[in-house]
């Protein structure tokens, strides 16, 4: 019983957490992005239910609907200010796509 009762929980805790996740799209915008995304632009944080209820799509090239699926991490980057990055990303180089040296 117990067993069962913390996979319920467990269940309920993912359902709630992806029904809170914020994406970011601008008011004229097709699609939603998530933080870290290049074509983002000067989108707001906007909870991805709403999003997807005003019709908008999700990115193809950042893919918001899988970020449950990667762990997200603050960018280790630096801004010019010297300040650490504010963005979040899943890359493996651990910095966000303005962060990342072109190969």
């Amino acid at each position: 019983m117990k067993k069962l009762l913390m996979s319920v929980l467990l269940v309920f805790g993912f359902v709630l957490a992806a029904q809170a996740q914020t994406v970011y799209s601008s008011a004229k915008g097709e699609k939603y992005h998530t933080a870290d995304c290049r074509l983002s632009g000067d989108a707001e944080g906007i909870n991805i239910d709403k999003a997807k209820k005003a019709g908008k799509k999700a990115c193809d090239v950042c893919k918001p609907n899988e970020l449950g699926k990667a762990a997200l991490k603050q960018c280790e980057g630096k801004t010019k200010e010297g300040v650490r990055c504010k963005r979040m990303t899943a890359s493996k180089g651990k910095k966000c796509y303005q962060h990342q040296t072109a190969k």
